[in-house]
């Protein structure tokens, strides 16, 4: 690796460095209710999504029996 390249790959890290330090950080209880969020709508949408599923196969088995 050449000195220019070790040059800029250690400018590099410290820009990260000093980026990472203004990153406004959650709260544990944010963190937590982030969370509560996230999983609310996930297993919103797996249920709807298994709901919409059912109700095709069974349209599907009707289309197909007659």
């Amino acid at each position: 690796m050449a000195a220019d390249e070790r040059r800029k790959a250690g400018k590099f890290f410290r820009e990260i460095k000093a980026e990472m330090k203004k990153v406004t950080w959650p709260t544990r209880n944010d963190l937590l209710a982030y969370t509560e969020v996230v999983l609310v709508v996930v297993i919103a949408f797996t249920l709807l999504i298994f709901l919409a599923d059912s109700a095709f196969s069974y349209l599907l088995k009707l289309i197909i029996k007659s």
